[in-house]
Formats: structure tokens, C-alpha cells, sequence
């Protein structure tokens, strides 16, 4: 299959065979380029449009074949002043992922707003995972988000602390199935992970 690739800076979407050929190439449609984060991650989804975390500018945007934007959305502040840094000290609404769930809303990992939203098609919000909603975890910069088979969802949680769990699996009533922590290894900055035994989004 094609590989997918976003860049950032140059603020584009590329697609490119097994050969080498680009098979397809869109702008991005950000407010500025950042050669940071234009995108974090960008999945392609079943109908052939493309979902496009755009950190800078704390937006998901749900592009068609051809790169027009079919569906946004503003990740909100919930009321909160913005605060820097990385940690759970921060506070933003850099995302940084989304997908579709199976039910046809979006999933979205809100970044250092330490959680993760469900938004309906019509922008409305009908489920959250705030910062301390699982028990004896602080949820940190929230990166990954996948639909596993059995509906649980799998998450990332990066800059946390060496206290904390980089990657969690949890169920839609917030009860913890798993965790993995290794600091050693990765120490405060695993931002992606992948499964791939499975049918995850």
C-alpha cells in the first residue's frame, strides 16, 4: 500500500507508492506554518477523507479527496486559562490525534487538556476523560487514541512523570483494564504507540 506522510512547515499532505511515485499532495489548511505542529497525527479514514490533529492552531479537521475541509472542530479550553509546559502542570487544547470511532463520532486526544473527547458529527460533546478520572493516574500530555475490538480505548499519556503510566487501556465507564510503564526505557517522552494484532482505528 501507499505510505502517508505530513509535513510540517511546509504544511502538506503527501502520498506515496511503494516506488517512490507520489500518488496524491494537498495543503494542509492551517492558520500559519509551524514547522512543529501543523499536524500530530493524521489517519485516513474508510471513506477516502483524511483527519488531521492540527496542534498549532487546536483543531481537527476532516479533509475530502481532494483536501477540502469537510468537518472542524475548535478543541475547547473548558473554561481554563492556558498554562505552559509539558507536564500536568500545563493546560491547552493542543490535540494530538483523532479518529472515527465506530459509531461515527470523533475521538479526540486533547493534548495537554489531559484528556480525551467524544464529538458527535454535529460538534456537540457527549464524552470525556478528564485529568483525574482514573484512579491513582494524572493523565499528562494525552497523545494516542485507539478503538480497540472490544470498544475499550487505548491511550496515550506522555510527559506524566515517572508516577504515572505512558500507555493505558481503559473502558468507556473509565475503569482501567491495563497499563504499561517502563521509565526507564522512554523515560518522560513516549508520544506514540500502535497495535497492531488487531482491528484498532
Amino acid at each position: 500500500g501507499d505510505t502517508l506522510i505530513s509535513e510540517s512547515g511546509s504544511s502538506r499532505l503527501i502520498e506515496v507508492s511503494a516506488d517512490g511515485a507520489v500518488q496524491k499532495q494537498f495543503p494542509w489548511q492551517v492558520s500559519q506554518s509551524r514547522t512543529h505542529s501543523d499536524t500530530r497525527l493524521v489517519r485516513k479514514l474508510d471513506n477516502g477523507h483524511y483527519l488531521a490533529a492540527h496542534e498549532g492552531d487546536e483543531t481537527v479537521k476532516e479533509y475530502d479527496a481532494d483536501g477540502k475541509v469537510v468537518w472542524d472542530y475548535q478543541v475547547p479550553l473548558f473554561d481554563k486559562a492556558p498554562a505552559g509546559g509539558h507536564g500536568p502542570e500545563a493546560w491547552g487544547a493542543h490535540c494530538f490525534a483523532a479518529i472515527k470511532a465506530k459509531n461515527g463520532n470523533y475521538l479526540i486526544s486533547t493534548g495537554n487538556g489531559h484528556g480525551l473527547i467524544e464529538v458527535t458529527p454535529e460538534k456537540e460533546i457527549v464524552w470525556r476523560l478528564a485529568q483525574n478520572d482514573l484512579p491513582g493516574i494524572t493523565l499528562a500530555w494525552v497523545t494516542t487514541v485507539e478503538e480497540l475490538p472490544n470498544g475499550n480505548l487505548l491511550i496515550g499519556n506522555c510527559h506524566a512523570g515517572p508516577d504515572n503510566p505512558q500507555i493505558i487501556e481503559i473502558t468507556r465507564d473509565k475503569m482501567v483494564v491495563w497499563t504499561f510503564k517502563d521509565f526507564t526505557t522512554f523515560n518522560n517522552a513516549l508520544a506514540n504507540t500502535i497495535v497492531l494484532d488487531g482491528d484498532a482505528a
